[in-house]
């Protein structure tokens, strides 16, 4: 099956927004300045795109407008959820994280569980993400 364009954009993206969020935790977490531009750059992005992109793909797949096995579409559901729980994680502790180190805390550094959790759920919501496209489009 050939991919659509965004389909492409938003896979290829996906692996340079989670680039931005290692470099923002690793910053954190080795006591260098929060990178809050490139934090910004990377909630803005998430959201206005990638966000966006699930929001149509899972329209798409809710009107029966592509055809998925059940189980595809469960697959489809859970991705989407997780990744919007990723982002919205993500937002809060990095906004958690600015204003900790102003304080001189280092919020990533001081709170490994936390954080090796997030990781987690970030490198899986992304690593499903990543899945879908290449059995969707690579693999069919």
């Amino acid at each position: 099956m050939h991919a659509p364009a965004f389909s492409i954009f938003s896979a290829i993206s996906e692996l340079f927004v989670t680039a931005g969020v290692l470099y923002v935790v690793l910053r954190n977490w080795v006591r260098e300045k929060f990178p809050f531009p490139v934090f910004l750059a990377v909630v803005l992005f998430e959201g206005l795109v990638n966000v966006l992109y699930m929001a149509q793909r899972a329209s798409q797949a809710s009107t029966g407008a592509v055809a998925l096995s059940p189980t595809m579409r469960m697959f489809y559901a859970l991705h989407g959820v997780g990744s919007l729980f990723a982002y919205i994680v993500f937002t809060v502790l990095g906004v958690f994280a600015h204003q900790d180190q102003k304080k001189g805390v280092y919020f990533f550094r001081e709170r490994p569980l936390l954080t090796w959790l997030f990781l987690l759920v970030w490198v899986a919501s992304v690593g499903s993400g990543e899945a879908i496209f290449v059995l969707r489009y690579l693999l069919a």
